[in-house]
């Protein structure tokens, strides 16, 4: 009896949370779904929308609704006039990849339980005033990457307090961002709880000293795609700093030195050309190093990190050097390969001597092992690492083969030996005796005296 009481609860509670966005009568035919919250541990509904042909902003959203994607649609303007939006359960909004230009002061006011926000992927050029986010005391997520900004109002993000997340990447505010070391703080009003922070492709050079200085609490840094060319000072909270795709030409320790940094990433760098000695040695806490896409790396330090010694437990755990200018990599690193998780040197034109064969040894530990392939000698170029035999190169076994100076000499003396059979086998054949009378001048000969007076 309790069990049918429970079941009809349900199932009248859903009913009446059901919003009108996902009734049967709805034209938008979104997805609609209950689940249960992870932290509250309460029903939850979520409506997907996107990819609908939607113009506006659907009308009579209820209370019950905490998230809505309406992304991938059509949807131009934001203007509450034509098109309110209002609910106090939505917690999460999804904009993205619309066609969005223009959004009005007010159009945000009835959300007060908003917590994150995307409009990323739209034409946005300029919010109109500084109000636009006045009234979300809740938002803790704002992704406004992938727009036509140029500059933000004075104040736009101070209504916030509560914002840990802010993505402004692949916009024009490169200069804009750059105008001061408190551009951030002073002049947009973000506060120092921010933890994670994008300002990713805005042609960013260089960051005035003290950038970072008020995030106190920053953990994740992404600054990819930008032309920096020296690593800049960041926090010492951070955990996560991504410098792909800046103009960086070596690693040095001397701009190096977080304690607290877990995953440090520096892909796709065409400049890139030097790992400096303990260039990672200052780095305690480091668990993920990747450095990919550099094909003008060509050496991996082997004191990259430390003196390698069998005795230390050493970070990382996680290493990717995947599709790199990589020709060996020196064999003291085996002390560091056998306390990794995770080790991809896939996709690098290895030199396959006697250098790189200790890398057998970690067929299980290396990703995609049967993808290490070899790019030199010419006779082994494409040939798997790990299917390198000992015929292959002669001169690494020299207890099977013998070494290289001995194998020579067993040539030479068996080249000898032949030429002296040869000789041995010609002189028997051809006697020197027989050579000798062959051309000896006699009566018969045409040179003989006698022969030239017989026929006078």
């Amino acid at each position: 009896m309790l069990l049918k009481l429970l079941l009809l609860f349900v199932l009248v509670f859903c009913e009446n949370v059901y919003s009108e966005i996902c009734s049967n009568a709805s034209k938008l035919k979104c997805d609609c779904r209950i689940f249960t919250n992870t932290k509250s541990h309460l029903p939850m509904q979520t409506a997907d929308c996107s990819e609908r042909g939607i113009e506006n902003i659907p009308e009579n959203i209820e209370d019950g609704l905490s998230i809505l994607d309406l992304s991938i649609n059509v949807i131009q303007n934001l203007d509450p006039t034509k098109q309110a939006l209002s609910s106090n359960s939505l917690e999460e909004l999804i904009l993205s990849y619309n066609n969005i230009t223009y959004i009005d002061v007010n159009f945000f006011q009835n959300l007060p339980n908003l917590q994150q926000l995307d409009l990323s992927n739209n034409f946005i050029s300029a919010f109109n005033n500084s109000e636009v986010f006045q009234n979300l005391k809740s938002l803790n997520f704002l992704d406004l990457s992938y727009n036509n900004l140029n500059t933000l109002p004075d104040f736009i993000f101070n209504p916030l307090f509560k914002l840990i997340q802010l993505d402004l990447s692949y916009n024009y505010m490169g200069e804009f961002l750059t105008s001061s070391k408190s551009v951030l703080t002073d002049k947009l009003g973000l506060t120092s709880n921010l933890t994670q922070l994008s300002i990713n492709g805005l042609n960013l050079m260089e960051l005035p000293s003290g950038y970072f200085d008020k995030f106190v609490d920053l953990k994740k840094l992404s600054l990819c795609d930008n032309d920096l060319s020296v690593i800049p000072t960041v926090p010492y909270t951070l955990e996560y700093l991504d410098l792909s795709g800046n103009k960086l030409t070596f690693i040095s320790a001397r701009y190096l030195n977080y304690h607290s940094l877990k995953v440090l990433k520096l892909n796709e760098m065409d400049t890139l050309t030097d790992i400096h000695h303990y260039a990672f040695y200052n780095l305690f806490a480091l668990e993920k190093l990747y450095i990919n896409d550099c094909p003008n790396l060509k050496e991996f330090n082997e004191l990259a990190f430390d003196v390698p010694s069998k005795d230390i437990d050493h970070h990382p755990k996680f290493l990717s050097l995947a599709r790199n200018g990589l020709k060996s990599l020196n064999q003291s690193y085996k002390y560091f390969f056998k306390n990794m998780d995770h080790i991809d040197l896939t996709h690098n034109p290895w030199n396959c001597d006697c250098d790189i064969l200790w890398l057998q040894d970690f067929a299980d530990e290396l990703s995609k092992p049967h993808e290490l392939r070899c790019n030199y000698p010419s006779e082994l170029k494409h040939k798997k690492i790990l299917d390198i035999e000992p015929s292959d190169l002669l001169e690494c076994f020299p207890a099977i083969y013998g070494k290289k100076s001995h194998r020579v000499l067993i040539v030479v003396l068996s080249l000898s030996c032949v030429v002296l059979c040869g000789l041995i086998f010609y002189l028997l054949r051809y006697p020197i005796n027989g050579i000798a009378n062959k051309h000896k001048i006699g009566p018969n000969s045409p040179y003989s005296l006698a022969h030239t007076t017989d026929h006078a």
